[in-house]
């Protein structure tokens, strides 16, 4: 399903809600699935965008994703990123576009 992801932090940190409104949402279809992942060492739900023209992902997959909110036009996904050699929380709200 195609939606418009907006990313809320970066390298962990919350963006302010003001800065919020600029951020250019990214958009994507987004795939949810359990498989093993390999920097975590066992098996992780993940959240993966991926561009409607095959190609690359757009975002660093969500991992250990879970919902934490959902409502008629969206829902908030939390969970950790890979960046470099580092996790960081992140979140995104997703909504169809």
């Amino acid at each position: 399903m195609k939606f418009l992801i907006i990313p809320r932090r970066v390298l962990g940190v919350a963006i302010p809600k003001e800065q919020l409104r600029d951020v250019q949402p990214v958009s994507g279809d987004i795939v949810i699935s359990e498989c093993h992942n390999e920097d975590l060492g066992r098996s992780s739900v993940s959240a993966q965008v991926y561009k409607t023209n095959s190609g690359p992902d757009i975002l660093p997959p969500l991992l250990d994703v879970r919902i934490t909110g959902m409502a008629q036009n969206g829902m908030s996904l939390s969970g950790v990123e890979k960046v470099g050699d580092a996790f960081y929380a992140q979140s995104w709200w997703c909504r169809a576009e």
